[in-house]
């Protein structure tokens, strides 16, 4: 009796160990047909797209902003260092000379 009790044992637990394993790798399977992958790849190829349109429009926000802000300093700076004119004495005096042949 025992013999036949394990017997019947082992067969269930194969038996059901079996079923156990086909259903996972049918899963699997399922989960990577080409169907799917090319899901996957849409998806993940839209968020990329959509990351890269950001990034390109940081960057432009980026670079319209440093523009800016060099132009700011720039006119600081002429305003600093630029000399005052001074009015001339003289009105013939900032004249090019002319040159002669």
């Amino acid at each position: 009796m025992k013999r036949v009790f394990w017997s019947g044992f082992g067969y269930a637990a194969g038996l059901s160990t079996s079923i156990y394993v086909q259903r996972r790798v049918r899963r699997a399977v399922e989960h990577y047909t080409p169907e799917q992958v090319r899901h996957d790849v849409s998806v993940k190829g839209r968020q990329v797209a959509e990351k890269a349109r950001d990034v390109v429009i940081d960057l432009r926000e980026a670079a319209a902003e440093g523009a800016e802000a060099m132009r700011a300093r720039e006119d600081e700076l002429r305003r600093e260092f630029a000399p005052e004119p001074s009015r001339p004495t003289n009105p013939h005096q900032h004249r090019p000379s002319r040159l002669r042949r």
